[in-house]
Formats: C-alpha cells, structure tokens, sequence
C-alpha cells in the first residue's frame, strides 16, 4: 500500500515538473508587424506577451517613416534644407523670444481643415538664431551701473558700434524729440571715455543738467585749480549693429546716457530704448524670408509635442 501511494506521488511529481518545464522552456517564433509585415524572430518562454513595435525596426531595411530634427547653425541653410522636403502640409513655427529666437520647420504636419487623420509631426528642421556679439555685450550693459573708468573702457571697447546718423524710425525719432534729445557723436564719446579716465582721481565737485539738455560734470582735483576740470555729457547717443550673427543688416538702437552721484563719486550707465521694437523688426525680417523663400505658412509660437 505504501509503495503504491509513493509511485503515485512520484509520478504526480513527474507530471508537475513536465509541465512546469514545457510552460518555462523556451519557443522560437517568428512573430509578423501588421503594419508593413516585417517577420522578426522572438523567444516565447511564458506563452503570449506584448512585443514592443522598436523591436521590428533592426530588420527592416528602411524604417516606415521619416524621423528626427536636423539642426543648422545658418538661416539660409535652414532655408535649403526646408526646400530639399517639405510637402503639401509643411509648416514653420516660429518663436519670437529674445533670449532664445527660434525657427522650426515640420514636414509631416497635419492636413488644413478639420480631419480624424494625423500625422506624426516627427520629421523636423531647427534654427536657433545666434545672437551677435555685439547685441549681446549692449544688452548685457544696458542699465549696469559702472564706475567711471570701467564706463569709459566699456565705451572704448565698442565705439565701433556708435553712430553719428539720426534715427531712422519715427517712433525713435518722436521720443528723442519729446525727451529733447541731444545725439553724441562717436568723437564725443571718445572725449568723454577720455576725460572719465584723466578725472578716475578726482572728486566730484558739481552734476548738474543744462538747458541743453546736455549735463555737465565738474572735478574737484588735488593737483588742479578751484575751477575743476568741466566734462560736458549728452543725454543720448545712436548705435548700429547686426542683431544676429553673420547679419547682413544692421540695426539702429538709440541709447540714452545716465548718471547719478554718490558722494564724491558718479556712477554712469546708459539705457537702450525700446530694443524690443529693434528685435522684432531683425526678427520680422528673418520670418519674411523665410515665407518668401519657402512658400510655407509661418505660425508664431511653438508646435505641438
């Protein structure tokens, strides 16, 4: 009796284990993409399971559709690049931050019109406009605070960028007339950068604004005269530079000259007026051309994830 109920017990054992092995070993398949009915191998060791659809990418020999952002670094390559593949349903996106201008063209857009088909937007071109060394160390000093040496260094350094032309746009040409405006001359500012740096010592004796509408600043020096030295200031001047690199055309920026005592010292600084109205016509400009150039639609802002 014992023996018999350990056969069965044995072969119960026998049964389970076989079954166990049958259900953990594993089976070679060829399992088949509905999509374009690429057969790719698989291991089934635990019946059926989700097979993840990358899985048939490495043995097709061409993937089912085109993915991926090219990046450029010039706008006219960007231009090229859109020409080489856009389509019927292309579209630029265009992101009118001045920190960080950008343009992005996708191809596999959606169709105009309401519509249950999509498409998969995942076939792009970017452009990241690169901002010029000269925007960037204007806007970077615009309403900084310096000392008088570090003021005349920082006028030195980029006269290059100073204009003696009037302002061209009526809405700079109106402000400047209404604050009564007197424009410096790239000389005058080189006489000002140098008297600032010849009066580094002195102590300021007097600041004060002239119906001119010019300021006048007077030094008190230990090795001068009770009359001081007197260094007469504009209340503005005009620069002209690229607002983004490799730029064919510049841009007018007026900027208008501050000061302000401390004591014995002066402070000065100057601030760009309304360089968002400078940005957005370099910006306009770049968008228009890229329409002209293209024949695509340009929507403002940026596309969907």
């Amino acid at each position: 009796m014992l023996d018999s109920e350990a056969t069965n017990a044995g072969a119960i054992v026998h049964e389970a284990f076989e079954a166990a092995s049958d259900h953990l070993r594993g089976q070679i398949v060829t399992v088949r993409d509905p999509r374009d009915g690429t057969d790719a191998p698989a291991i089934l060791r635990d019946g059926l399971h989700v097979i993840n659809p990358s899985e048939f990418d490495k043995y097709r020999i061409r993937p089912t559709r085109r993915e991926g952002a090219a990046t450029h670094t010039r706008l006219d390559s960007f231009i090229d690049h859109v020409n080489r593949f856009k389509g019927e349903n292309s579209v630029v996106f265009a992101v009118d931050n001045m920190a960080g201008p950008k343009l992005t063209a996708i191809f596999d857009y959606h169709s105009a019109g309401y519509s249950s088909d999509a498409e998969n937007l995942k076939h792009r071109a970017v452009y990241s406009f690169p901002l010029s060394d000269e925007w960037k160390a204007w806007s970077q000093a615009d309403g900084k605070s310096m000392s008088m040496i570090d003021f005349a260094a920082f006028l030195e350094d980029h006269i290059v960028d100073v204009t003696a032309d009037k302002p061209q746009s009526d809405a700079a040409k109106d402000f400047l007339a209404k604050s009564g405006g007197n424009l410096a001359s790239p000389s005058k500012l080189i006489e000002i950068a140098r008297g600032l740096q010849v009066n580094e010592a002195s102590t300021l004796r007097e600041a004060r604004n002239l119906s001119s509408g010019e300021a006048e600043v007077v030094f008190q020096s230990e090795h001068l005269d009770a009359s001081g030295n007197k260094l007469t200031l504009p209340n503005a001047f005009m620069i002209c530079i690229p607002i983004f690199a490799r730029a064919k055309v510049l841009d007018q920026i007026l900027a208008r000259f501050r000061y302000r005592k401390n004591g014995g010292s002066i402070s000065f600084w100057f601030d760009l007026w309304r360089p968002d109205l400078v940005f957005e016509h370099a910006f306009t400009e770049a968008c228009d051309q890229v329409k002209a150039e293209t024949g695509l639609p340009l929507f403002v802002g940026s596309p969907e994830v």
